[in-house]
């Protein structure tokens, strides 16, 4: 017997292919994404808040720095950058999701410059609970590129690898809705 409901909130195990977006990030040149610059200004205060996190949980002030760029460039074109959280939680977490926008919640993930073809990864040792996870890619030291974004249930649809042990959900680019330009 098949679901045929599409109400549903049951996640299907994961499968290939996955359903994938009309138009894919893939699909974009590399001149089609949206990059986002960051003022020095900016840089300087989100460079501070990435130390003082790193001296109050594990991690280092550049993987916190890379984050909270990351973060800080899907909420400029959305008009959330005010919205950007900084505090140090006694889990070292942020509850699972970075920024909110018309009631949806976004988990943005950020690749640094190593990765010229960057997949969206999120772990899977814990629940998924953002309603969208977005990819951002460091390609400088003050510019970023907006990858693309996926629902939750492309995510948890998503094979799953591990890395040292620990399992994570790996979403490829061509299951990425791209960032709409009209936003910037």
């Amino acid at each position: 017997m098949t679901n045929d409901d599409d109400t549903s909130e049951e996640v299907p195990p994961a499968k290939e292919p996955a359903a994938t977006p009309l138009f894919s990030a893939e699909e974009l040149s590399l001149s089609d994404y949206p990059v986002v610059h960051v003022p020095e200004k900016r840089l300087y205060a989100l460079t501070e808040n990435a130390r003082h996190l790193a001296e109050q949980w594990d991690g280092s002030s550049e993987n916190f720095l890379k984050g909270l760029l990351g973060e800080f460039c899907y909420a400029k074109p959305l008009g959330k950058v005010q919205d950007i959280d900084t505090e140090v939680y006694p889990d070292g977490g942020d509850g699972g999701s970075d920024l909110s926008y018309r009631g949806a919640t976004i988990d943005v993930k950020t690749v640094g410059q190593h990765r010229s073809d960057p997949a969206l990864t999120v772990d899977a040792y814990k629940p998924l609970r953002a309603d969208y996870y977005a990819l951002a890619s460091r390609i400088s030291k003050t510019d970023v590129r907006l990858i693309g974004y996926a629902p939750r249930r492309f995510v948890a649809n998503a094979p799953v690898r591990h890395h040292n042990g620990e399992p994570y959900h790996i979403v490829e680019q061509r299951y990425l809705f791209p960032f709409p330009r009209a936003l910037l």
